[in-house]
């Protein structure tokens, strides 16, 4: 109970003050930059958690069985106002609340490993001044609520390390845990490496191996709970436990196409899997702070004074081990300029994986700093500042934003949407969400008058007879529309049978149901 003492005289209403005013001001400008939704992803997952509650057929089924359904839920609240959810802004303030809140905990892991109150402040600037930390916390995606749950466990659990006895720490530990299982995979490694070091903690001592069942217990009772309900979940609304990743939505699906092009760069090549989320990781973190950070992970596994160092390293860097593990067996993919083939036609995809190393690298950082003398920890505050007016400056770049404009992950914002917007005189519209064909709220098309895959049995009922259901039908180039409706001679007959095409361009068509 001293640690929670200790803390509680520690500064963090200024952490948490200075951290929503930062979270505050680039929410807004990167809001006024029109970036918000730069991410293909950012506006998927604001449908979802929209058709929760308002769609054809609203209810929670829609959170689906691919995406975990946390992060959608938490953004429920606040985008029940179309301006919010339209905008993005709904989901980008979850993310902005994760984002304080993550601050505050890693404070605390950093004054809990070293006690100087300086060095916590060091390791939170780190954090809060990250370009590609603001620019994420500043949208509707799911790294952030990832990050806090990740640093809330692993604080708890640091806790619990210190005295073994705290098991409100090692439950606390056990929550968040179950939290981040339920926010995004990565947190199913967390929960597996938290279990693997209790393990390991007590099972070579013959004395505390009783001990060991009722805490593995209990922990895992908690920690492990998230996953347990997603198998449940997937059972019962899409009747495979394993939908997650054996659907065609899953991410081992999407990854058979780039194994069949040669693209799949890290599969069954361990070597390249790690040199691609190091660099990833670097490019998050910046490089100056990389290599502090570096330097502080090295002298903290080979502090004596710390108990268990090996142990919390190692948990720290779960999501460096997650990512080349998956990159590895095929299950994510990352392409980056500086390793990416110049004849691959994408050369930035899913680079944002690498901020997940940012909160480990601002803990070291600030570990470091509390091990010398204050001109060290100026020397790393001048370091902070010289890598933000490089990312600032543009000498730099930040390559999650840079991802979410031109890379893969970008949305597409055909002309089509435009169109769409200026002519959509109501009625119920069928089209592929899954191949993200025109913005549903770029388009400003109302989600209770938009059916899509998830709509059963509205969707099937659509597809074979379109005309009895919906006003408006639109195709892009080999989507499920396309393929059920203008693929076949004679549905693509049926369809100019009963509606005009109103809009041609080379990848998108756009149908509008003839007056009767």
């Amino acid at each position: 109970m001293n640690i929670y003492k200790k803390l509680q005289k520690e500064p963090i209403r200024w952490i948490a003050l200075v951290s929503s005013l930062v979270s505050a001001y680039f929410i807004v400008f990167y809001f006024m930059k029109g970036y918000t939704l730069a991410y293909g992803d950012a506006e998927s997952h604001l449908n979802i958690a929209k058709r929760v509650i308002d769609g054809v057929t609203p209810g929670v089924a829609q959170l689906g069985g691919v995406w975990l359904p946390f992060p959608h839920l938490l953004m429920i609240p606040l985008i029940i106002p179309d301006v919010l959810w339209r905008t993005g802004l709904g989901g980008a303030i979850v993310s902005g609340i994760c984002f304080v809140i993550s601050s505050i905990f890693i404070y605390k892991i950093v004054l809990l490993f070293t006690t100087n109150t300086l060095a916590g402040i060091m390791g939170t600037l780190v954090f809060m001044s990250n370009p590609n930390m603001l620019y994420m916390q500043s949208t509707p995606m799911s790294e952030l609520p990832l990050v806090v749950f990740f640093t809330a466990s692993l604080y708890f659990y640091f806790v619990f390390l210190e005295d073994d006895n705290d098991l409100l720490a090692l439950i606390g530990a056990g929550f968040f845990a179950f939290l981040a299982t339920l926010s995004r995979y990565d947190g199913w490694f967390l929960a597996v490496f938290e279990l693997f070091v209790l393990v390991a903690l007590y099972f070579p001592n013959g004395i505390k191996n009783h001990m060991l069942e009722g805490k593995a217990i209990l922990f895992s009772t908690i920690g492990f709970f998230g996953i347990f309900l997603w198998l449940v979940w997937d059972k019962l609304i899409l009747g495979d436990a394993f939908y997650f990743m054996s659907s065609p939505f899953s991410a081992k699906s999407q990854q058979k196409g780039w194994l069949l092009r040669g693209e799949l760069v890290g599969y069954k090549n361990l070597w390249v899997s790690l040199q691609y989320y190091f660099v990833t990781s670097l490019e998050n973190i910046g490089s100056i702070l990389f290599c502090i950070a570096c330097i502080g992970l090295f002298f903290f596994l080979f502090d004596r004074t710390k108990k268990n160092s090996y142990f919390i390293g190692l948990l720290l860097l779960v999501p460096f081990i997650f990512y080349v593990t998956t990159m590895y067996l095929g299950q994510s993919i990352i392409f980056i300029p500086q390793l990416t083939p110049a004849s691959f036609p994408w050369r930035l995809f899913n680079v944002r994986y690498g901020i997940m190393m940012v909160p480990t690298a601002a803990i070291f950082v600030g570990y470091l700093s509390s091990r010398f003398s204050k001109i060290f920890t100026g020397i790393v505050l001048l370091a902070i500042l010289v890598q933000s007016a490089l990312f600032v400056g543009g000498k730099i770049p930040i390559i999650t934003l840079q991802d979410g404009l031109h890379g893969l992950s970008a949305a597409a914002h055909p002309d089509a949407e435009k169109w769409m917007r200026k002519n959509y005189d109501g009625g119920y519209v069928i089209l592929d969400d899954y191949a993200r064909t025109i913005s549903i709220t770029g388009s400003n098309l109302p989600i209770s008058r938009v059916i899509y895959i998830g709509n059963k049995p509205y969707w099937q009922n659509a597809l074979t007879k379109p005309e009895k259901y919906v006003k408006w039908v639109i195709l892009q180039k080999n989507d499920a529309v396309w393929t059920a409706l203008y693929v076949n001679p004679v549905k693509r007959a049926e369809l100019y049978k009963f509606y005009a095409k109103t809009y041609t361009s080379p990848t998108i068509l756009i149908f509008k149901r003839n007056s009767t």
